[in-house]
């Protein structure tokens, strides 16, 4: 199995300081979740309709004794403008009390970025994500350059 790429990797290391973390549309690509696991981070992959590799990797997770990975089926516009118990039902009553630290997404569209930094401001959380390459963000953001031109975008 070759490297990560740079895209991935750079945004391992910009949520790196992150202990809590709900990643946004895991679809079949948990890598950076379980990256974020293995080195001893908190994270819930959430997604509309929760893939076979992103319940393997969270397995994989339980397995390694570092972090933890969960995963749950979850629209991230219903949890944006949810009351509260939508959130609850897909993170756990837990992390809405103790916080979550971050919300992130790799390969964030655009149609989905602003409900994912609606749920951010919801927890009172960062948000950092990656687009597609060929979009903008459509929402107020900084760019962290990193690794080989990789850019991740930091919206709170």
């Amino acid at each position: 199995m070759g490297s990560p790429p740079s895209s991935e990797r750079a945004l391992v290391a910009a949520l790196d300081p992150y202990e809590r973390l709900i990643e946004v549309g895991v679809g079949r690509r948990p890598d950076v979740a379980l990256a974020l696991a293995d080195r001893g981070r908190a994270v819930v992959a959430v997604d509309v309709d929760v893939s076979e590799s992103a319940r393997e990797a969270a397995a994989t997770a339980a397995r390694s004794g570092g972090g933890s990975l969960r995963v749950a089926a979850a629209d991230v516009t219903a949890l944006a403008a949810d009351d509260g118990r939508a959130i609850r039902d897909a993170v756990g009553s837990e992390w809405v009390g103790d916080g979550v630290d971050a919300v992130y997404a790799r390969n964030l569209p655009a149609e989905i970025q602003r409900p994912t930094v609606a749920l951010a401001e919801r927890l009172d959380a960062a948000c950092l994500f990656t687009t597609l390459g060929f979009e903008e963000p459509v929402v107020d953001v900084r760019r962290r350059s990193r690794e080989a031109g990789s850019v991740v975008y930091v919206a709170r």
